[in-house]
C-alpha cells in the first residue's frame, strides 16, 4: 500500500524489500493440498491417526523450504517457518480436536428438548447439524469461515489497528520485560511495518494542510498568492526549511521522512518566534504610541487648565490692581480739589475780612 501510493502520486523512490507472508499462507490455507485442507481430509477417515496426518503433511511439503518434517519416526511434530521464526506444533490430538464432534444423539436430545436455555446454549451446534447433516464442520473449516468473513471485512474498510503490547507476563504494574516486548512487537509484524515505514516516507501531508501548518515559514505571503500554485509553494517552504532533497512531492501531497518532519516542526517555531517577536514589537510600539497620546492630550489639556487658571487669577489680580490705582489717583485728585477749594475759599475769607 506505502509503494502503490507512491506510484499514484507520482514520486521519485526506491522499491522497498519487505519480508511478504503470502507464501506462507497459501502453504497455510490457498494452495491445492494446503495444509488445513490436508487435515479436513485425514480428519474424514475413520482409521487414520495423527501419525498417518503427519506423514502426508510430510510427503506433501516435504520440499517447502517453510516447511520442516522430522526425520525421526518417533517425533510427532512438524516445523513451519513464519516471517517472526520456526514454530513447532506437535500433531497429538490433532485430528481429534479437529473432528470437534458432537454426538448426533445428544443433538437430537437437544433438539426435541423444551429447556429454552438448552437451545439458546448450543444453538450454534444445532444450526450446523441441520445445515451439515452428513458431516460436521471440522475446526478447520470453521476457521478458515471465520478468516475469509474477516477478509472480507478487512477489504471493505481501512486496513488500521491498534496493537496492544503486554509490557510483562505476571501484570504487575511498573514493571517492563524488553525481550518479551520485543517478541510481541517482531510477531505482530510491527517491526518489519516500522522498516518499511522508515525507509520510505511515513509523513504525508495534502498540499492544502501542509501549507495552513508551515506558510508562516516563508513569511507575510498572502494566502492568494500561495494558492495560485500549491505545490511550487510546498517546494518553496521545503527547499527553505530542510537541509537535504530526499523529500518529495507528488501529484496532490508532500512526502517526509521522520527526521523531515522534525525538521519541519523546528522551522515553524523558529518562524512562529520570529513573527511573534515582530508582533509583539509592533503591538508593544502600538501601545507605547496610544500610552504616549494618551498622556501628551492630558498634559496638553492640564497645561490648557493651568494656564487658563493663571490667566484667570493673573487677570483677576489686574484687576483689582487697576481698582486700587483707580481709587488711589480719584482720592488724590479729590484731596487736591479740596485742598485748592479750601486754599480758595481761605484767601477769599481773609480778603472779606480785611475789607471789612
Amino acid at each position: 500500500m506505502e509503494q502503490e501510493e507512491y506510484e499514484r502520486e507520482g514520486i521519485h523512490w526506491q522499491s522497498i524489500e519487505f519480508t511478504d507472508n503470502q507464501d506462507i499462507l497459501d502453504m497455510i490455507a490457498a494452495r491445492p493440498m494446503n495444509i488445513l485442507s490436508l487435515i479436513d481430509e485425514e480428519s474424514m477417515f475413520p482409521r487414520s491417526t495423527d501419525r498417518t496426518m503427519l506423514i502426508k503433511l510430510s510427503r506433501t511439503h516435504g520440499k517447502n523450504r517453510l516447511f520442516e518434517a522430522p526425520r525421526n519416526q518417533s517425533v510427532s511434530s512438524f516445523s513451519i517457518r513464519h516471517f517472526a521464526g520456526t514454530v513447532s506444533y506437535d500433531t497429538a490430538g490433532f485430528l481429534e480436536r479437529n473432528r470437534d464432534t458432537f454426538h448426533g444423539d445428544l443433538i437430537q436430545l437437544i433438539r426435541s428438548s423444551k429447556n429454552k436455555f438448552l437451545h439458546f446454549i448450543f444453538h450454534k451446534d444445532l444450526k450446523n447439524s441441520s445445515i451439515h447433516q452428513k458431516r460436521a464442520p471440522t475446526l478447520c473449516e470453521q476457521f478458515r469461515k471465520s478468516l475469509d468473513s474477516l477478509m472480507r471485512t478487512l477489504i471493505k474498510c481501512q486496513p488500521f489497528f491498534v496493537r496492544c503490547v503486554k509490557p510483562n507476563d505476571i501484570k504487575q504494574p511498573g514493571l517492563f520485560d524488553r525481550e518479551l516486548v520485543c517478541q510481541q512487537l517482531r510477531y505482530s509484524g510491527m517491526m518489519e511495518t516500522i522498516r518499511i515505514r522508515r525507509q520510505g516516507y511515513p509523513m504525508r501531508y495534502e498540499f492544502s494542510t501542509f501549507i495552513d501548518r508551515y506558510r508562516v515559514c516563508i513569511g507575510a505571503m498572502p494566502r492568494s498568492a500561495v494558492n495560485q500554485n500549491l505545490k511550487e509553494s510546498v517546494s518553496k517552504i521545503c527547499r527553505l526549511i530542510l537541509k537535504d532533497d530526499e523529500w518529495r512531492v507528488g501529484l496532490t501531497k508532500v512526502f517526509l521522512k521522520d527526521e523531515h518532519d522534525v525538521e519541519m516542526e523546528v522551522g515553524r517555531e523558529k518562524a512562529l518566534l520570529k513573527y511573534v517577536l515582530v508582533l509583539q514589537r509592533a503591538i508593544r510600539g502600538w501601545y507605547a504610541k496610544r500610552t504616549f497620546q494618551r498622556l501628551k492630550r492630558s498634559v496638553v489639556k492640564i497645561q490648557a487648565l493651568w494656564r487658563a487658571y493663571r490667566a484667570r487669577k493673573a487677570y483677576r489680580e489686574m484687576i483689582q490692581g487697576y481698582g486700587r490705582l483707580q481709587a488711589l489717583w480719584r482720592a488724590r485728585r479729590l484731596a487736591f480739589r479740596y485742598n485748592f477749594a479750601r486754599k480758595r475759599i481761605v484767601g477769599l475769607q481773609e480778603g472779606i475780612d480785611i475789607i471789612n
